[in-house]
């Protein structure tokens, strides 16, 4: 799966690499992900994409997020795609399997999808903002975007939080950033269909560009579909969908996201005159419901929680780390989040290591070193987790997270995600993909 790359001999020009890649992956106003897995605007790799641009090109860095919100829905909804015209008929599900053409509500003149994705904006924006060339002349597109995150937020806590914990439900695998987890499998499990009968006749496309073992599996694929196919029968009308809908998870990695995205927020709104009391409300709620809701005490980590079933999914993934990025751990919990990282569960062991940090923790009867989001290395994932450790005062775990990454990224080069095991390691999805480059860059930058 390996293409060749030569090994860049410093920091600079592993950055005039990255910075190669987003170039060439530029299609005008945004960035697509990768040159041909992923041929439109994806949600949150817009954010990511969007911190690699900031150093050199600001103006660009701010179209990516205008870009991506050109598809937000009158409801607040931003889309986990905004598709692109040029590339009709290269991906699948392409604009007119979704069938949201037509929808009250969805912009009538940009074509996206049915569903939404983590909401990293608001942390991103605030990124932005530190790198502001001219912060006078940037306000009004803060501002700007300021209201629109706020839509999104709204959004998330009235339409996916029925229950007003302070926790947003994903109703897709997709929607949740991290496709193909062994825990949707979990899920799954209580969810009965027919893939004969049930499941509309679909081609996926993404195997022209990646080998099986380096994705999701078909079944997984005629879950993918089947969900999409309820959703869109409903026209994705909401509330009234969700009340025999059959996926509706609590997930921490999405829900320590929007929090900290809140939390972001409040700052963004400080410097613009806003009001933030809903945000810190939403922040504080949300803390609070990942700790009594979503916190495993046996296994020390955070875990999703299946409302339609009303009970915990304990799989252990690098998700249910994350809430370390927006400060709901308190010490004890933190302490021993760090620990798991360190732990063979992560680590592997001395004859068997690894890189850090695997998405799915390496004992789980669903890990695959290989195959999408059952275990490989992502840069993304790692970023955050950088910042997470930081925020907690653990600099050195913290830079063994970056290390890795930035190695991984110098051996094999700009790939999707990687093999864990420091034995076999190698890139693996799409190579030169854009979010590894941007936060090459934004990891790099002086």
């Amino acid at each position: 799966m390996n293409h060749r790359f030569s090994e860049p001999s410093s920091d600079t020009e592993l950055v005039t690499e990255a910075r190669r890649v987003l170039q060439n992956n530029l299609l005008g106003t945004f960035t697509k992900p990768a040159p041909s897995l992923y041929p439109h605007q994806w949600n949150w790799d817009a954010g990511f994409i969007a911190l690699g641009w900031a150093p050199t090109n600001f103006k660009q860095a701010c179209s990516e997020i205008t870009a991506l919100f050109r598809g937000q829905w009158s409801n607040g909804m931003v889309p986990q795609i905004v598709f692109s015209v040029k590339n009709v008929g290269k991906y699948f599900p392409g604009y007119r399997f979704w069938e949201t053409q037509g929808l009250p509500g969805k912009p009538r003149n940009t074509r996206t999808s049915g569903l939404t994705m983590p909401a990293v904006h608001g942390f991103i924006l605030q990124r932005l903002l530190e790198q502001a060339p001219d912060t006078r002349a940037a306000r009004p597109f803060f501002r700007r975007m300021f209201d629109r995150v706020m839509l999104l937020h709204n959004y998330l806590y009235t339409l996916r939080d029925p229950h007003k914990e302070g926790l947003a439900f994903v109703c897709h695998p997709w929607e949740s950033g991290m496709d193909n987890l062994p825990t949707w499998e979990t899920v799954f499990e209580t969810i009965r269909f027919d893939p004969e009968k049930d499941v509309p006749p679909y081609e996926r496309m993404d195997l022209l560009h990646v080998d099986a073992p380096f994705r999701p599996r078909k079944e997984s694929y005629d879950r993918y579909i089947y969900l999409v196919d309820l959703l869109r029968k409903s026209r994705y009308q909401k509330p009234e969908l969700w009340g025999d809908y059959p996926f509706q998870v609590q997930e921490p990695m999405f829900n320590a996201i929007l929090s900290h995205s809140n939390e972001a927020m409040m700052e963004l709104g400080t410097w613009l005159g806003k009001d933030t009391g809903q945000l810190q409300e939403w922040y504080d709620q949300t803390n609070k419901s990942l700790n009594d809701k979503l916190w495993d005490e046996q296994r020390g980590v955070y875990v999703s929680y299946d409302l339609v079933q009303q009970k915990q999914v304990p799989v252990v993934t690098a998700g249910g780390i994350l809430p370390l990025l927006c400060g709901a751990p308190n010490e004890k919990q933190a302490e021993r989040l760090a620990a798991l990282i360190q732990s063979p569960k992560f680590c592997g062991s001395p004859e068997n290591p690894t890189w850090l940090c695997a998405s799915t923790a390496l004992d789980e009867p669903g890990f695959d070193p290989c195959r999408y989001w059952r275990g490989p290395v992502w840069i993304n994932m790692n970023w955050m987790l950088y910042h997470a450790l930081l925020r907690y005062g653990r600099p050195a775990l913290a830079a063994r997270l970056r290390d890795d990454s930035l190695e991984l990224v110098r051996r094999h080069g700009f790939w999707e995600y990687y093999n864990p095991w420091k034995k076999d390691s190698g890139g693996y999805g799409s190579d030169r993909f854009s979010w590894t480059a941007a936060l090459v860059v934004d990891w790099l930058r002086k």
